[in-house]
């Protein structure tokens, strides 16, 4: 096996280092080319990915085939790959590596829009698959995003509700990206506790966030 993990993976380095682009003989871009994300999205070439990369689903082992430090492997070596291709393989959670591979692997028989003005992201499950039945089972974004907006109601609020409605909802989204390091990531612009003696939010200038620096990233214990 790891004969042929090294191959594969000479192979996968092989296609990111050679993207074959449909428009390559047009020399760089012209702002007056430009269009929206919409329209490119309607307009923009479709390639099986298979095809497009020379890598085959069927190449790629079952995860339950690999160690962790193949798995690991792959992964990166993917992920390096769909995003030379634009068609990046982007995940809101944490999601453990080897579920990750999976994914890819399932769906990588898939067609991606060749764009050029805008970010592609690779389909991380097929058009109608029932929530957490895909590859990425518990991890299913699907339910994750269902879930988090369940308890959103059309409601008229005052902007301090709004303000304190948006800080829970930014907490659970942080919890379920990055887990226990969720605290890293606090959006202290959106809790009134951190506003300056002014009303303005955390980060309205510099001296807010160079005094918070000081104050330490132990906050949360006070």
């Amino acid at each position: 096996m790891d004969n042929y993990i090294r191959q594969l993976l000479a192979d996968i380095t092989h296609a990111t280092e050679n993207v074959s682009w449909p428009f390559a003989e047009q020399e760089g871009l012209q702002i007056q080319d430009w269009i929206s994300d919409e329209e490119e999205d309607q307009t923009a070439p479709v390639r099986n990915l298979e095809d497009w990369t020379g890598i085959h689903k069927d190449q790629l082992p079952p995860p339950e085939m690999l160690s962790e430090g193949q798995v690991h492997l792959m992964l990166t070596a993917l992920k390096k790959m769909l995003e030379e291709y634009n068609w990046s393989f982007i995940l809101q959670i944490k999601v453990p590596e080897r579920i990750q591979y999976a994914a890819i692997r399932d769906n990588f028989n898939q067609e991606a829009k060749v764009k050029r003005w805008h970010p592609g992201f690779f389909e991380l499950c097929r058009e109608g698959t029932e929530h957490k039945k895909c590859a990425l089972g518990e991890y299913c974004h699907c339910a994750f995003f269902e879930e988090l907006c369940s308890g959103f109601v059309d409601e008229e609020l005052t902007p301090e509700e709004e303000r304190e409605r948006q800080l829970r909802f930014e907490i659970n989204y942080l919890k379920k990206k990055y887990d226990d390091d969720w605290k890293k990531y606090y959006p202290y612009h959106l809790d009134a506790n951190f506003d300056d003696e002014n009303g303005n939010p955390y980060g309205y200038s510099f001296g807010d966030e160079e005094d918070n620096e000081e104050e330490g990233d132990d906050w949360w214990r006070k």
